[in-house]
């Protein structure tokens, strides 16, 4: 749990996304240029206080388990959210370049739609697999927190 929130806070800062271009070369934009990044940042500190309270055996209310969970819920279905957009966008970007217009009358656009890359940056997977690390170790506690109060 303290890794998961610890990679999706780490991730929130790294590049989401990339774009390299000829001529222009390569830009990447981080989760923070955003404001996506500053919410999956505070869920990570979200699933780091968690964790830490958790090792240090502190008492907490029932509910802020749960609270865990959905906070490495939301980190995962918002990696895959965001994954999944970059992609469309990118189709979506080709195909508007691709099109002819009659600004573009030597068929420039067209030539560079196959040039132009755009790629999923490591932070944006790294939130992503944070969301799924903490969700299955936040199953995980409560599945035998639960186990452990029914022994005793």
């Amino acid at each position: 749990m303290l890794g998961a929130g610890a990679a999706a806070t780490i991730g929130s800062f790294l590049p989401w996304a990339s774009v390299t271009a000829p001529l222009i070369g390569t830009v990447s934009a981080s989760g923070v240029d955003g404001t996506d990044g500053w919410v999956t940042a505070a869920l990570g500190l979200a699933l780091v206080a968690f964790g830490t309270l958790t090792l240090r055996r502190h008492r907490m209310p029932s509910a802020v388990p749960v609270l865990a969970l959905l906070a490495a819920l939301a980190l995962l279905a918002l990696g895959v959210w965001k994954i999944a957009d970059l992609s469309s966008a990118e189709e979506d970007m080709r195909q508007q370049m691709a099109t002819p217009s009659e600004d573009d009358v030597f068929g420039i656009g067209a030539s560079m739609s196959q040039a132009v890359q755009m790629k999923v940056g490591i932070g944006l997977w790294l939130i992503m697999l944070a969301g799924l690390a903490g969700s299955v170790a936040t199953i995980v506690m409560l599945m035998t927190g639960r186990r452990a109060a029914r022994v005793a």
